[in-house]
């Protein structure tokens, strides 16, 4: 019994503190389906299933709060977001009932994060968004750098016509053989550690 009086008295000072710092979720879990807002931007793809079933899901496509409609600022208790709206600690202040907000993306400066967390508000991020996509794109502009594919796309958009040997060097001027080549990076991150696995079924050809 003394041991449960005292996880009482700790749940009442947590809640002490807590008070004051965000109002009651109205629409809340005990909601059957609370708001989630998606800021700016209309793709959710990857979240609206996840999303349909448990919760009411707005779209604002906003680049500001000033565009975000009052509904969604009094009932939204959690927010998307990727990378073309700002919060600031003013902004956050609009929120009346706001419990999280998810980053979709790996950065998060674009969000106020210690006005938010004393607002009680969590803010998350993900940090594997776009790994593989950042991974692939790197490997396409250096194969574009080996191989020269713009340069005589340019070329052949300006009229250049390359039908003998010589010509085709000419045009191509520059280009290299893929294979023996060694590559390297000097990026850690989470999309530079995938970026190294790409290019190893060039080499086993």
């Amino acid at each position: 019994m003394a041991l449960m009086d005292k996880h009482k008295v700790k749940r009442q000072r947590l809640d002490r503190i807590c008070e004051g710092i965000r109002p009651p979720i109205m629409n809340g879990p005990m909601h059957p389906r609370p708001l989630v807002a998606l800021l700016d931007g209309r793709d959710c793809t990857v979240e609206m299933p996840v999303l349909k079933d448990v919760a009411t899901v707005a779209f604002c496509d906003a680049q500001s709060t000033q565009e975000i409609h009052e509904k969604v600022l009094n009932e939204a208790v959690g927010a998307l977001m990727y990378h073309t709206i700002t919060l600031s600690r003013d902004d956050l202040d609009k929120f009346k009932g706001l419990r999280i907000i998810v980053r979709i993306g790996s950065g998060f400066d674009n969000v106020d994060i210690k006005a938010a967390a004393e607002l009680g508000i969590a803010v998350c991020n993900v940090p594997s968004s776009s790994v593989e996509e950042t991974a692939d794109t790197a490997l396409c502009l250096i194969l574009n750098l080996y191989r020269r594919v713009t340069w005589m796309h340019q070329a052949l958009r300006e009229g250049t016509r390359a039908s003998s040997v010589e010509q085709i060097r000419e045009v191509s001027s520059g280009a290299a053989r893929i294979r023996g080549r060694r590559w390297a990076s000097s990026a850690w991150g989470a999309w530079a550690r995938r970026w190294r696995c790409v290019p190893r079924p060039l080499d086993s050809a």
